[in-house]
């Protein structure tokens, strides 16, 4: 409200003084005692009108929720308190026969409510409303500290709303950049960065850099080369709480850091946010901000991590990437279809005779199998494959699923290839001190796997409680039987397979040699199968 142009008395000033002291002792024991706006008001409204000798006062603004309220104290008369302030103009004017007085509540000069009050009678005459609007004024000055803290608590828990909302997006990267950028538009940002542990390959770290709220590099697609190097010679230790080589390569000025822990029992963090305020520092509200932007980001680190380790247990990581930067992934590639798929399965041959001459013991057993099933699962990765899953020491892969962009020539190739590669790196294995005594013991010339493939019909996407990735056809039934029928080192084609690769334009594939057609009936297989030997030496 304008100065009036009236200047007060010595004894006005005094009054002035008692008021403000008066709603000041009332504002710090709402405040000691943690009250809510509405029960500020209740206590301080009153005291306001014994002070000042108004009839009633009435203040309209937003409550924690950000909601406009009025709240009220004294007698209106006739009026509704409501509509006291509604489209009434600032200053001291006639109301009823009564006088109102109103003015803007504002916090750092942003308006935030108003405040008015009724004097009885004619307050008119130019003493008289100056008298009124500076105790008016006074009153407000006191409130104005109380909703200023109220709204910025508001404003903080709306932002922090805002943010929660952008990092629940299904896409994690897209969900980051608006949630920075609503922070950014809030508070000052000048710089802001997000460093991250990969959750299926725990040594790999990804990033996001801001500059004003706006994404300025990313370690996938807008790397920074000092900042990669950075990485690759330092890896995770980057992201420990004492480690501040971060901050030394950025060498930024004013500069804080969060470390993301994912909770009280967990060792490593998931990650770490250095933001920069380029040498003026920041404020205790961007600061606060920060902090619950840390644990939320935790959270979600958790969740987006918990997520990317369900679909590792099938997919390469970079099928992962792929599939997350679809909000709806789930529905539109892995949810139950029919399509014709490529089938693959490897199992190691005479494993039961291994184990009982060779390998001996359980534990022995199990770290064979899991150094072999490792090997061959990132081989499948490697050709575009699925893992399905593993039966006994049995690795069975899928090819198509689960972009299904190749068409059944593609899929065949990469089968084969794959197939190959899994007989060079069992064989390879042969030289492991775990199975050297293959020779002697089960006379076998090494380490073998029978392989059998297959392109048939198939229904993939997940199933059961676990939401499992698999394939449920006939075709699976008939490459089972058909990886059974393998030799010591044979990989078995069926029909299908050879047919679609005669018509690959690639003359590796072409000149593939084969056995020469077999049919073979088997149980529970209605058709005798039909299949080819694929002969070593690949391609002639």
């Amino acid at each position: 409200m304008p100065a009036p142009d009236t200047a007060p008395s010595l004894e006005e000033i005094a009054q002035l003084h008692r008021i403000s002291q008066a709603m000041d002792d009332v504002m710090e024991e709402s405040l000691k005692a943690r009250e809510s706006l509405r029960e500020t008001l209740r206590r301080a409204l009153p005291r306001a009108l014994e002070l000042t000798g108004a009839r009633a006062v009435v203040v309209t603004t937003r409550d924690e929720e950000r909601v406009e309220q009025s709240y009220s104290e004294g007698d209106f008369g006739d009026v509704w308190p409501g509509t006291v302030l509604v489209d009434a103009p600032e200053g001291v004017h006639p109301l009823n026969g009564d006088t109102l007085v109103s003015q803007a509540l504002d916090v750092v000069g942003v308006e935030v409510g108003r405040i008015g009050m009724i004097f009885s009678g004619d307050h008119g005459a130019p003493e008289r409303a100056a008298r009124a609007a500076r105790m008016l004024y006074t009153v407000s000055e006191q409130l104005d500290d109380a909703l200023a803290s109220i709204q910025i608590a508001a404003e903080k828990h709306q932002l922090i709303l805002e943010f929660n909302a952008h990092l629940s997006n299904r896409v994690f990267e897209t969900g980051m950049d608006e949630a920075v950028l609503a922070i950014a538009r809030r508070v000052r940002l000048p710089g802001f960065m997000l460093v991250f542990r990969d959750a299926v390959r725990p040594q790999l770290l990804h990033y996001r850099t801001y500059r004003d709220g706006h994404l300025e590099a990313e370690s996938a697609e807008q790397p920074l080369p000092a900042l990669d190097d950075l990485i690759r010679r330092r890896g995770s230790e980057l992201i420990r709480p004492d480690n501040a080589e971060l901050r030394s390569l950025f060498d930024r000025q004013g500069s804080t850091e969060a470390v993301l822990i994912a909770g009280a029992t967990v060792q490593e963090p998931l990650g770490k946010i250095l933001v920069w305020s380029g040498g003026d520092g920041f404020s205790a509200f961007t600061l606060d901000v920060l902090r619950v932007l840390a644990s939320a980001l935790s959270q979600r680190l958790i969740d987006y991590n918990r997520e990317r380790i369900h679909l590792s247990q099938f997919f390469a990581a970079e099928v992962i990437d792929e599939l997350l930067k679809d909000p709806n992934y789930q529905s539109q590639y892995l949810t139950p279809r029919e399509e014709e798929i490529g089938i693959l399965y490897a199992d190691i041959n005479a494993f039961t005779r291994i184990c009982e001459k060779v390998l001996e013991s359980p534990s022995r057993i199990g770290r064979f199998v899991d150094r072999w099933s490792n090997g061959v699962v990132g081989i499948l990765w490697r050709h575009g494959g699925v893992f399905d899953k593993m039966v006994g020491d049995c690795v069975i892969g899928l090819f198509g699923p689960p972009f299904f962009q190749q068409d059944r020539v593609r899929r065949a190739e990469a089968m084969v290839r794959a197939a190959q590669e899994i007989q060079a790196f069992t064989e390879a294995m042969s030289a492991d001190p775990e199975v050297t005594r293959i020779r002697d013991n089960v006379e076998l010339p090494g380490l073998g796997v029978a392989i059998g493939v297959n392109l048939a019909r198939g229904f993939c996407g997940l199933f059961g409680p676990n939401q499992q990735y698999t394939g449920f056809s006939t075709g699976m039934n008939q490459t089972a039987r058909l990886q059974s029928l393998g030799g010591f080192r044979e990989t078995l084609v069926m029909a299908s397979v050879r047919e679609a690769l005669q018509q690959s334009a690639d003359p590796y594939f072409r000149g593939l040699r084969y056995g020469p057609l077999a049919e073979t009936a088997v149980k529970n297989v209605a058709q005798p199968l039909r299949y080819f030997r694929l002969l070593p030496g690949a391609a002639s």
